[in-house]
């Protein structure tokens, strides 16, 4: 359920505004500084306590979160576009409708935590890091890009992301030595290995 402030906070961010354009996001500063939302509790397993089920987002981070996903689904439209045009060869699946997923899981990742993913990774590196020109020179092959031109769509990376994958879930397992590896040399890290319902069923995840 959303409290008065998050009713607040969210007409601030996401209602129409009968002010000028671009006005919508500097109006904020009249609206409440912080929004307090309760999350269904989880199902554990092997745990006696789990997360908290109230969070509390302040102003700021929720205009960061907003942007960023904004950043992700420009970015996939440019992307897209560039692929209809035949600019971008190869492969190039889309991140467009899950920007929230990964924003909000980038939020809750330490500086030290890591991640590795599969395909419709364009989000992900920037989100990691690269800038938005960084991800379109590599997605159309140039050596400015993050791999150099040379990964294309599926093959990005940078510091604490291990890129995406071409083959179907084979990032699990190297998402579990990335995990092992932190834990070997006595790092409190995580590694996040992404994979949907296509890579459930693989073996390499078993």
């Amino acid at each position: 359920m959303f409290s008065r402030t998050a009713r607040a906070l969210g007409d601030t961010v996401f209602s129409k505004s009968k002010r000028k354009p671009g006005s919508l996001l500097g109006s904020a500063n009249s609206y409440a500084s912080e929004a307090t939302f309760e999350t269904k509790p989880y199902k554990l397993h092997k745990l006696e306590n789990g997360p908290s089920t109230s969070v509390t987002v302040t102003k700021e981070d929720a205009l960061k979160f907003f942007r960023q996903m904004q950043t992700i689904r420009r970015l996939e439209t440019s992307a897209g576009n560039l692929y209809k045009e035949k600019i971008i060869r190869g492969f190039c699946h889309l991140y467009s409708g899950q920007e929230a997923c990964a924003v909000g899981m980038r939020a809750a990742m330490r500086p030290q935590d890591s991640i590795i993913s599969a395909y419709r990774v364009h989000g992900w590196t920037y989100l990691m890091g690269v800038p938005v020109l960084g991800v379109l020179a590599e997605l159309t092959g140039r050596k400015s890009g993050c791999a150099r031109g040379k990964g294309g769509s599926m093959h990005m990376y940078t510091k604490n992301f291990y890129g995406g994958n071409g083959i179907v879930g084979a990032q699990v397992p190297l998402g579990v030595g990335v995990a092992f590896a932190a834990k070997y040399q006595g790092i409190d890290a995580v590694c996040f290995a992404l994979y949907g319902d296509g890579a459930a069923n693989q073996g390499q995840i078993f």
